[in-house]
């Protein structure tokens, strides 16, 4: 069953990334997406699930400026290498719950690539996470050599295997998968085409159904990633097997983050 059968609301993630480095434009971005959310109808409320996720620093001062209906994402838990425990300068998953964290995001290709993150780290997050009660949203994704050389699937398959050892039968309705083509992605970037986007991610929900079952399958949300804007989100929101985006740079203009919500809303009339 694909995302288009289900009542489950559709996905928008918005990572700041670094961009946001000063209390004042945090207190500038939120005004601006307090006064866009108040501008959305309710019908369009009812359908999109929004998502924020700033640097840890400002979390609180997010969470306690934003709406509760806006949840609140951190970009990563522990760090770059493991153990996942209690190391001097960690950000543990009990410690984001308390603040009002909803979720995490984890997988990031930034973190993978330039920080060396390995799958049995981020499967081993991903554990951590949800046991703490926070929800997943796990970003997997190849790089330009691997799509070049014809192991973009198996590269998928391996990263999604990996994590899938970190999530009990009873969680997938907490995880929400973005697939992020690393070469799509970033300024004058080529993005994915719709027709490949949908052909991944029906792979990526053929994998999750054979691996663990069709009820995994249909609990989670498939999401893009990739120089995703409110031009292209058109043609990929009206895929079948894409329940919404994270976005980068179109996640901190309002106008365009306005488009983006309101087409994934359109898409699921």
């Amino acid at each position: 069953e694909s995302r288009k059968h289900d009542q489950k609301k559709l996905f928008i993630g918005c990572n700041w990334k670094c961009a946001i480095e000063t209390t004042n434009e945090v207190d500038e971005i939120c005004d601006d997406m307090n006064r866009m959310w108040k501008s959305l109808s309710d019908d369009v409320k009812s359908k999109v699930e929004i998502c924020v996720n700033p640097p840890y620093v400002f979390l609180d001062r997010v969470r306690r400026r934003l709406p509760r209906e806006i949840s609140l994402g951190s970009q990563n838990v522990f760090d770059a290498r493991g153990p996942n425990i209690g190391n001097t300068g960690a950000t543990t998953a009990k410690m984001l719950k308390s603040l009002g964290v909803a979720t995490v995001l984890l997988g990031h290709s930034d973190r993978r690539n330039n920080l060396g993150e390995t799958d049995a780290l981020i499967s081993d997050k991903v554990k951590k996470a949800l046991s703490a009660g926070l929800g997943v949203t796990l970003t997997i994704g190849e790089l330009p050599y691997q799509r070049r050389w014809g192991l973009a699937l198996r590269t998928l398959r391996k990263q999604l295997g990996a994590a899938i050892k970190g999530i009990q039968p009873d969680e997938w309705d907490r995880i929400v998968i973005a697939y992020e083509p690393v070469w799509a992605v970033g300024e004058g970037a080529t993005p994915c085409s719709p027709k490949e986007a949908q052909r991944i991610n029906a792979y990526l929900r053929k994998i999750i159904t054979k691996l663990v079952s069709a009820d995994a399958a249909a609990a989670c949300r498939l999401t893009y990633t990739g120089s995703v804007n409110e031009i292209n989100a058109v043609e990929y929101a009206s895929l079948e097997d894409v329940a919404g985006f994270v976005v980068g740079r179109a996640g901190l203009d309002m106008a365009k983050l306005r488009s983006i919500i309101h087409t994934l809303a359109d898409s699921n009339n």
